[in-house]
């Protein structure tokens, strides 16, 4: 009995220091999980197979309350074509980009990665964190179990994005999220300063039908690396 006793114990210390310090998420769950406005500076790159650039992004957005409205230009390159720069904007319902209109919602203008505020993470999805210094402030990085908020990253990357790395008819219910990491850096007054967030996602094609054959879906899955970075503006 005592044997048992004694392992239990064991056990329940191994699950508590497996657990993650509270003191390196509550910062960045205050800091940054309401940002609905800011101004930022930022990139995106989207890589197929760890090698060929599919998409790279980088400008500037400022979203602002009174009026509500966003405002920014970035410049493009898709498959290693320079598209150049765009200047886009938005304001009571509608998105102009570099002068053409579309309706919009505010709703459905905050589900592009470009115009998202930082996710934050709850404790359960998080595996380790840790942190460290800079000449900005305090760097927290934050390693997210996998599928962690997949919808919420699934809808960010738009319907687009499985075409342009060449998924036919991507399976979204199978669709992986892997190998997620965040980066949030806060002052000294827990004021942001900057975030990112990389992983990869594992689409799921649809296997053409070949009757009297079972195909292997592994042979169908296309990996695409995502990395987003953002700077963000004191006024």
């Amino acid at each position: 009995m005592k044997r048992y006793v004694f392992l239990v114990l064991a056990l329940a210390c191994l699950l508590v220091s497996c657990s993650v310090d509270q003191t390196l998420i509550t910062p960045t769950q205050e800091g940054f999980s309401d940002m609905e406005y800011f101004t930022q500076d930022f990139t995106l790159r989207v890589e197929l197979g760890g090698r060929k650039c599919v998409l790279l992004a980088s400008g500037n957005l400022s979203i602002t309350d009174e009026p509500k409205r966003m405002v920014g230009e970035m410049e493009q390159t898709l498959l290693g074509e320079n598209l150049g720069t765009v200047k886009v904007s938005w304001e009571d319902g509608k998105l102009y980009t570099d002068g053409e209109k579309q309706e919009m919602s505010w709703e459905e203008l905050r589900t592009s990665l470009l115009y998202a505020p930082p996710i934050t993470f709850d404790e359960a999805e998080i595996k380790s964190a840790e942190s460290g210094n800079t000449l900005s402030g305090t760097l927290y990085r934050h390693y997210i179990k996998d599928n962690s908020k997949r919808d919420t990253l699934y809808a960010l990357l738009g319907s687009a994005l499985p075409t342009l790395c060449g998924v036919n008819t991507v399976v979204e219910e199978e669709t992986e999220f892997e190998d997620i990491v965040c980066e949030y850096v806060l002052d000294g007054n827990g004021n942001p300063v900057s975030y990112s967030i990389r992983f990869n996602v594992v689409y799921q094609d649809t296997p053409p039908y070949v009757p009297g054959v079972t195909p292997d879906k592994d042979e169908y899955t296309v990996k695409v690396g995502v990395e987003f970075r953002a700077s963000y503006k004191t006024e």
